[in-house]
């Protein structure tokens, strides 16, 4: 868990931040009433906000070091957390957030898809990313525990933390470690 300190300290997660009319904020949650979120922070993008008050009921929250589903109940006034949202609705959460375990990578799967002699090789469904496992990298779920390289399908989600990105196109990432997000094949 420690080698998740990234070598960048500044990396968006970048299958959110791509679409069209998505700004995020990074700061602090103020409050949770209801479902409704409060965070005051710093925009990441032009159209940001630096107080953010948005529903989150039916939004995806998960932890960014872990990657694990995190629930309602869990957030607490003071953690870091990263928001993505379009006006006035929330897209996704990431709470415990930090710019030193920031270069972690949003992901699906797209069809092409490569299992080699303990490697495989998947490029992401936005074209910008060749991720490359190693025989040693973590595929993890949260739901079923360690995972098979060969577990991973086209239209999965996952999310990947990587040490180092290249400036390539399509950028080639050898992460640690990746965590199942979504296990439905669009």
């Amino acid at each position: 868990m420690k080698k998740v300190v990234a070598l960048f300290c500044f990396m968006y997660i970048i299958t959110i931040s791509a679409i069209a009319g998505i700004d995020e904020t990074i700061g602090k949650v103020v409050s949770l009433d209801g479902d409704m979120l409060h965070i005051v922070g710093e925009p990441l993008s032009g159209g940001g906000l630096h107080d953010v008050v948005v529903p989150i009921n039916s939004v995806p929250v998960y932890d960014l070091i872990t990657g694990a589903p995190v629930s309602m109940t869990e957030i607490k006034p003071g953690m870091c957390a990263r928001i993505a949202y379009s006006g006035k609705s929330a897209v996704a959460v990431w709470l415990n957030y930090s710019h030193e375990k920031a270069a972690v990578l949003s992901v699906i799967v797209s069809d092409n898809i490569q299992y080699m002699y303990g490697y495989t090789v998947f490029l992401s469904a936005c074209g910008k990313y060749r991720i490359t496992l190693a025989p040693e990298t973590v595929v993890y779920c949260h739901a079923q525990g360690a995972l098979f390289h060969t577990d991973i399908v086209p239209g999965q989600e996952y999310f990947v933390w990587v040490d180092m990105i290249t400036a390539s196109s399509p950028s080639i990432v050898f992460p640690e470690k990746v965590v199942l997000v979504k296990d439905e094949p669009t």
